[in-house]
């Protein structure tokens, strides 16, 4: 373990994809891994995993769309760990649907787990980080964040909605020596990735994701975007006008 490798951390959303990734990783680190889904099985099977391989992981069992819940996972995993080093607020939906099928209920449900269940761990982190006089907050959002695309509306509203959560956190505690890191992935082969329809360009796996987060986070930086080519173009979206952005953008999604 190096020095900034944290020794306590609290994942959610740890049960497959990058933040199962994550998990692994940074027990293979040295750090003592707090898994939290709401899949028991599958929370069971990763710590299995890391433990036979020498490391330490424990796991809670939450839905996020819960807030008292999520709250209550991340004052548990300070008890239980013994401190809270960093916590990584991972877990989230994914989904397109055209704006003409939307429905409130499916809506309501991607904005509960992709921002109020994104929010509420990191929130319930800080009084706890104050109090230790450090840690690292680590929320996973998307260069999605950047603009919107078709049939994306919801899902690229809740990762801007986010991002902006992110930077306005880091700049209320930065005199705090708490630190606060906005990873943003690009396409990464996941269960939630595998049902997309289009061509994912650029397309990482979760373990590469993970050891390229995990060697950046060292350094405690503001954006972890990746890969690089897409944070290129992702950026230059915020220049591009409406009509060329809507023409690649349906395009992309395979409607003319």
């Amino acid at each position: 373990m190096s020095e900034r490798t944290p020794k306590t951390v609290l994942i959610t959303g740890a049960s497959s994809g990058i933040g199962r990734a994550l998990a692994i990783e940074l027990a293979r680190r040295g750090a003592h891994v707090m898994a939290s889904a709401r899949r028991e099985a599958e929370l069971r099977a990763l710590c299995d995993e890391i433990t036979a391989s020498g490391g330490k992981a424990s796991f809670i069992v939450c839905d996020v769309s819960d807030p008292d819940a999520a709250a209550e996972v991340v004052r548990k995993s300070e008890r239980d760990l013994g401190s809270l080093d960093m916590v990584i607020s991972n877990a989230g939906l994914g989904g397109s649907t055209h704006a003409s099928r939307l429905d409130v209920a499916s809506v309501a449900r991607m904005i509960d787990v992709n921002v109020r269940g994104a929010i509420v761990p990191l929130i319930a982190a800080i009084p706890i980080m104050l109090g230790q006089k450090h840690g690292q907050l680590v929320g996973v959002s998307s260069l999605a964040n950047k603009r919107a695309l078709p049939t994306s509306s919801v899902y690229n509203a809740t990762k801007a909605a986010f991002s902006t959560f992110l930077e306005g956190l880091r700049m209320d505690l930065d005199p705090s020596g708490i630190t606060v890191t906005d990873v943003q992935p690009g396409f990464v082969a996941t269960d939630m990735t595998a049902r997309n329809k289009f061509k994912m360009p650029l397309l990482w796996s979760a373990e590469k994701a993970a050891r390229v987060v995990c060697d950046r986070l060292e350094r405690a930086p503001r954006i972890i975007a990746f890969p690089r080519p897409m944070d290129w173009l992702t950026s230059a979206t915020r220049f591009m006008p409406y009509w060329l952005l809507s023409r690649l953008g349906r395009r992309l999604a395979g409607n003319r």
